[in-house]
């Protein structure tokens, strides 16, 4: 069995973008060489000035020679989808090019997703979907119908659907029976620190959230700002990639709250100089409840590795919100209660030896998102199944070719009689 298959990972979200996705994709490509991993997605702006260092596997852009009319520095949209064969031919390319033995295509862009799937069926090798996010749970009209076709054919065709944790594999294995569904978490490269007690707090009380703002989020940030702004002795940090005008827009802004952005591989530092963190995940929005059920933010793991207590404001019962509490790594509020939140702050604030134990219970779990261990799972996986599906080829052309040779003197028989 091959220690290491050949991938060229799909993703819309790559660097030098600082979306979830990106960051995702990054982080596990650091554990692969270059001649065993390439990555293809989206020339971001900025693109052009992005240098990667030779060490890691390459990057290329697709559709850069494009130019799409704007509205408010966003793509048309729809525009997109007259270039789906244009771009699945550009990602063959490179798979034939580079002899890839996969093609791993990541959602949540169905048309990244469905050009690598195209890609994956010109060149005649297997596609693994990489689910970050929940698909037609979250469309409406045509994208909706759309989704209805795509989501289960790829599933269908495809060896293994990988998703980003377990609570999207236990909303699909029920949906999806005879599919294999295997979680492949968010990862971090850096080394984990040593535990030590978070020092006393100061004041004002800094208060830090990292990651973007979005439908995923923004109830739950917004009743965090309405606490941080009506305390003199609070300031909230923002890191995030989001403009300051959205955050301003849907009412996460005030006099007290302060909004800035780092490079993904120093967030874990900045946050260290923050006494308590602060986690929003969506209570209520724009997205169904399936993906509020289901959505573990990335944004957890450079919480974790910081070294600081965390406040989650994160919905009752959803899976992000049980494996907080299993693991005990994070205060949780589950009601949208602004005396509870603020209550809770303060007990963060004034208790050592919670803060302590919250520290040290996310020190010890988040060793399950190291890149080494969970590329090593990615590997082993696609290694298993290339395995298993070469033995079943090799068995069928065998049978094929028995069946041939029986053939021959029938067909002899009938022809001499």
């Amino acid at each position: 069995m091959p220690a290491t298959n050949r991938i060229l990972f799909v993703s819309w979200g790559v660097p030098p973008s600082v979306t979830g996705s990106a960051a995702i994709v990054e982080n596990l490509s650091h554990q692969f060489q270059p001649g065993e991993m390439a990555l293809a997605g989206q020339a971001w702006v900025g693109a052009e000035k992005y240098h990667r260092s030779p060490e890691l596997p390459p990057l290329h852009y697709l559709n850069r020679e494009q130019t799409w009319p704007r509205r408010g520095q966003r793509y048309v949209r729809w525009m997109r989808w007259l270039t789906v064969r244009r771009v699945a031919r550009q990602i063959a390319a490179l798979a034939r090019q580079g002899k890839f033995d996969v093609i791993l295509g990541v959602f949540p862009n169905e048309f990244f997703l469905y050009t690598a799937y195209l890609a994956a069926q010109d060149v005649g090798i297997p596609f693994y979907p990489f689910m970050h996010n929940t698909y037609i749970e979250n469309r409406t009209g045509m994208a909706e119908r759309f989704a209805r076709w795509l989501e289960p054919r790829i599933f269908r065709d495809s060896p293994v659907v990988f998703v980003a944790n377990e609570g999207m594999r236990e909303h699909y294995e029920p949906l999806y029976p005879g599919i294999r569904f295997e979680s492949i978490v968010h990862t971090f490269n850096e080394p984990i620190p040593e535990f030590a007690p978070p020092p006393e707090p100061r004041t004002p009380l800094r208060l830090a959230f990292q990651g973007n703002l979005n439908e995923s989020n923004i109830d739950a940030a917004r009743r965090l700002a309405e606490i941080v702004n009506r305390r003199e002795d609070y300031i909230l940090t923002t890191y995030s990639g989001t403009p300051d005008w959205f955050f301003a827009k849907v009412g996460v802004s005030g006099p007290r709250i302060r909004h800035t952005s780092v490079p993904y591989d120093q967030v874990a530092t900045a946050l260290r100089e923050h006494d308590i963190l602060l986690l929003p995940h969506g209570l209520t929005g724009g997205l169904s409840q399936v993906e509020y059920d289901t959505i573990f933010p990335t944004r957890t793991v450079p919480n974790l590795l910081s070294g600081r207590p965390i406040l989650a404001h994160s919905p009752p019962n959803c899976s992000f919100t049980r494996w907080l509490r299993r693991h005990d790594c994070a205060e949780v509020i589950d009601q949208p209660d602004p005396v509870a939140l603020e209550n809770a702050i303060e007990r963060l604030r004034h208790d050592a030896s919670r803060r302590a134990e919250l520290v040290r219970k996310g020190l010890d779990i988040v060793k399950m998102f190291h890149a080494p261990v969970v590329a090593g799972k990615l590997k082993r996986i696609i290694a298993e199944t290339m395995h298993h599906n070469s033995k079943h080829g090799q068995a069928a052309s065998s049978a094929a070719t028995a069946g041939s040779r029986h053939s021959e003197p029938t067909a002899t028989r009938e022809r001499s009689g």
